[in-house]
């Protein structure tokens, strides 16, 4: 699905398809909207425009104040602008899964004029200097040393009011005379946000070892926990190098495949040694999808790579207590791979 806001630059976050838009008559969508901001700021709003908006149309709505994780929400006395990024039932659909919907005044204002455009432009040239300046604040109030405290972004909304201060830190911080002097330098109102390394990562953004951007800051809208779990499913070795992403904890691609893996085990036996006459095999790994299972026997150390149907066929002859003479009419036949000369 193409772009049909006419903007340039966009990030592919922006593009999530509908695959019942054409389906489903447009007239009876739910008038709810996502808007993104920088970064991957995203927010719900309600929607009462004429013609219908489109994903990519940048539009401007009011000031959404959030004095924490568990507040609700406020309505400012300012305004913003950002993208559209999901409409109708799909935007439904993120309400759902945040189980919470919009306040009624959380409502779009207007689409946004070239003039609305070019001012949030001039905001964002602004930002570069403002978060260096505030990151050597940081320095002279001692809070870097104190509490590893660094300010990863800084977001000033369209108007020119607000500033959202993005920073990380090691356990709370004391940040009053910080915002005071932000305040006064700026002429703005400062809102802190304290993120974890993983929010920060999805900020920054960035190139992953795939060679794409980072599904955090492209079209993740919440980040997920990963565990060690998911890599011992997968069979994955756990060298903390092969494992980690840029943001130093577990990659989150690691439980894309968790469900499947599960489901693909569920399937497989479960065994420690098969009983033949020549002697006993000890079980040493699973190739999980391709359902393959690995021995070595013991005291002499040949492996041998065995179909998990199989296997269970061998193990329903031991808890007989049947024994077959040798396991080579059970192992795997590799194919002999043509040799370039």
């Amino acid at each position: 699905m193409g772009c049909r806001g006419g903007c340039n630059g966009c990030s592919n976050s922006v593009f999530v398809g509908d695959w019942l838009e054409g389906v489903r008559p447009p007239q009876e969508a739910p008038p709810l909207i996502e808007v993104r901001f920088k970064g991957n700021r995203r927010e719900l709003f309600w929607v009462d425009l004429q013609p219908p908006l489109a994903t990519g149309e940048w539009i401007v709505v009011p000031e959404v104040i959030r004095r924490g994780s568990e507040a609700p929400p406020q309505i400012g006395k300012g305004f913003d602008i950002g993208c559209v990024s999901l409409t109708g039932y799909l935007a439904q659909a993120r309400a759902k899964a945040q189980k919470q919907l919009p306040d009624p005044s959380q409502k779009v204002l207007r689409r946004a004029s070239p003039a609305d455009i070019e001012r949030l432009q001039e905001a964002r040239a602004r930002e570069q200097d403002m978060l260096l300046r505030i990151r050597q604040l940081v320095e002279e109030l001692g809070l870097g040393p104190a509490h590893q405290m660094k300010v990863t972004d800084v977001e000033l909304s369209a108007d020119g009011r607000t500033l959202i201060c993005y920073f990380t830190a090691e356990g709370r911080v004391d940040f009053r005379e910080l915002v005071r002097r932000v305040a006064e330098l700026f002429r703005v109102r400062p809102e802190m946000r304290q993120i974890n390394a993983r929010e920060e990562s999805a900020r920054v953004g960035g190139i992953g070892p795939c060679g794409r951007e980072l599904c955090c800051s492209s079209w993740m809208t919440e980040i997920p926990a990963v565990t060690t779990e998911a890599a011992r499913y997968q069979g994955l070795s756990l060298n903390s190098t092969k494992i980690t992403g840029l943001c130093g904890k577990l990659k989150c691609c690691l439980n894309y495949e968790l469900d499947a893996y599960k489901s693909a085990l569920e399937k497989l036996p479960k065994v420690k040694m098969l009983y033949t006459e020549e002697g006993e095999w000890r079980y040493l790994r699973t190739e999980i999808l391709l359902e393959r299972l690995w021995f070595e026997k013991v005291g002499e150390g040949k492996q041998v790579c065995i179909l998990a149907k199989d296997v269970k066929a061998l193990m329903e002859l031991n808890a007989r207590g049947e024994k077959p003479p040798s396991i080579e009419p059970y192992t795997f036949k590799f194919p002999d791979l043509p040799t370039r000369i």
